[in-house]
């Protein structure tokens, strides 16, 4: 479609002409126009252009030979040929070798063929280039523009546009592009501004094309060479054609996307109160959203821990971009499992929280739920996404009870995070003890009996700056085994005793006696609720 450095070559004219270096992307590199030229270089090259040179006054003098051809190639040149035979009998081993190392096509011509022979042929082949492109970029935007008045998806045209071509089309923004794992490595080398080919040593090559930023959005059209071995780059007057219809269609795509994505967070908010009326009418609502509603869930709410420090390491600054980046790469990991488990996942960001409904069998919840956490963990300890605090509700969720799934959930995470520390799992269920405590912690009579209980501890450790307290809690989780405390605490087993008998005489309580360890226990429990410096976080009600 395009004349390239292959087509040059193929002229009868040229038949006794020899490529030195760089035969791996002549197929790709394209010529849209062709010069005669001598030292010196400056600014008279053009990007793509083939450069036609004699090397006159080079000759004797290999630097400056080497010198030259740099300069041809660094002004962005399609290819150079040389006419040897007259002022140089030779090409330089040394520019022979830089030009392989740099990918860039030299061509060594006899001293017989006329320069104004070879202009002529080209410019020829280039004018018939130009109007076979004018022609083609006016079909293309007359069947593209019938594509879009019929309302056909955005996902048609690329199909169109690959069987047009005869290469494989896709449509990525730059974050899905620094974000692939097969085109990452070039996400640095593309532009914004302008079409570029991207080539492999392989001799396949890659087109990006950008596309007017949309709603903070970088999007690219990718052509890629993998169908047809001799498939060329597209022109770029038949490229900016379709740059200007995609552009109508990614404005109503996204438009539409926006729009849906609305109302599907509007329904999982809904889902979140309980606060549906037509239980049929809602259920089908959540089929047109893609969510299957009428399945046994249970829920799973999580806090990621220090997201900030987390993404600040890896080069994520601001606050939107962290929230941004967390979403993007969460939402990825939630919908990969989802795949990989074959299960109904429904899943939001309700402020700092992440909130999945994972479909599970009531049998077989607590086993399948910790599967899947596991595979969340191995993204954490991937280095994918930070450390997440997880609360697991009741397995009832379901049949539209996803509101008590989630309120039961939340509590879970909230008192297991506080009392068991930032990274565990806690089911609502072990959580029954704390909100127990929580319960009781607000009857007079319970403080009143805690403070005369192991108030004379805490006031003695603070004044003494030592810690009865995690001591008589270490001593009662042991089971009252003084060695295994002693060792717990780091402590000589003698200076453990010592302090065992002044809990025994500030609380006047034996810690040979099962109800006065029981007493001990339970007050010491009501204290840690009472008192412990918890964190907060906010939670989207």
């Amino acid at each position: 479609m395009q004349f390239t450095i292959r087509d040059l070559l193929s002229i009868p004219l040229l038949s006794s002409a020899k490529l030195l270096s760089a035969n791996n992307i002549i197929s790709s590199q394209a010529i849209e126009s062709v010069t005669v030229m001598e030292i010196p270089v400056e600014d008279f090259i053009k990007r793509n252009e083939l450069v036609l040179t004699t090397a006159i006054g080079c000759g004797n003098n290999p630097e400056l030979f080497l010198t030259y051809v740099k300069d041809v190639h660094s002004s962005g040149a399609a290819a150079m040929a040389i006419a040897v035979g007259g002022h140089v009998h030779y090409i330089p081993d040394e520019v022979i070798n830089y030009c392989k190392s740099v990918n860039f096509p030299l061509i060594e011509l006899p001293w017989e063929i006329r320069f104004s022979d070879i202009l002529k042929i080209i410019l020829e082949q280039l004018n018939c280039w130009e109007q076979q492109s004018i022609n083609k970029a006016d079909t293309l935007q007359r069947e593209l523009l019938k594509l879009y008045l019929d309302n056909h998806p955005i996902d048609e045209v690329i199909k169109f546009l690959s069987k047009e071509f005869q290469m494989d089309v896709e449509l990525k923004c730059k974050e899905q592009i620094e974000n692939s794992n097969s085109l990452n490595e070039i996400s640095e080398l593309i532009s914004t501004d302008q079409p570029d080919i991207i080539r492999y040593d392989n001799g396949k090559f890659l087109q990006i094309v950008p596309i007017s930023p949309l709603l903070n959005q970088d999007p690219f059209i990718i052509l890629f060479k993998s169908r047809k071995l001799n498939a060329k780059p597209i022109p770029t007057s038949i490229l900016n054609c379709i740059v200007s219809i995609l552009t109508l269609w990614i404005q109503k795509e996204m438009t539409s996307m926006i729009s849906k994505n609305k109302e599907k967070n509007e329904y999982i908010k809904t889902l979140l109160n309980g606060s549906w009326t037509e239980k049929e009418a809602f259920i089908n609502q959540g089929k047109k959203l893609g969510f299957e509603v009428n399945l046994p869930y249970i829920c799973v709410v999580g806090f990621p821990e220090k997201l900030k420090e987390f993404y600040i390491l890896h080069k994520k600054e601001s606050i939107q971009e962290i929230e941004k980046d967390f979403k993007r790469t969460f939402a990825e990991i939630i919908e990969n499992i989802s795949k990989k488990l074959k299960k109904h996942i429904i899943y939001t960001f309700q402020r700092d929280l992440v909130v999945i409904f994972l479909e599970c069998d009531f049998q077989e919840a607590n086993h399948e739920v910790n599967c899947f956490l596991d595979l969340i963990d191995t993204f954490v300890e991937q280095n994918h996404i930070p450390s997440i605090s997880w609360g697991i509700g009741e397995n009832y969720t379901g049949n539209l009870t996803f509101h008590l799934g989630f309120k039961n959930a939340r509590t879970a995470l909230e008192i297991g995070r506080s009392h068991k520390g930032p990274g565990t799992r806690n089911t609502f269920a072990s959580t029954g003890i704390y909100r127990l405590l929580i319960s009781i912690s607000n009857n007079s009579m319970s403080m009143e009996l805690m403070h005369s209980t192991i108030g004379a501890i805490a006031t003695y450790d603070k004044n003494n700056g030592l810690d009865l307290i995690d001591t008589l809690s270490s001593y009662i989780y042991h089971q009252g085994n003084v060695s295994q405390t002693a060792r717990a605490l780091s402590l000589h087993r003698q200076s453990l005793l010592y302090r065992l008998r002044k809990i025994e005489a500030l609380t006047n309580r034996s810690l040979n006696d099962p109800d006065d360890i029981f007493l001990l226990q339970f007050c010491l429990k009501l204290w840690s609720v009472r008192f412990e410096n918890n964190e907060s976080y906010a939670i989207a009600e």
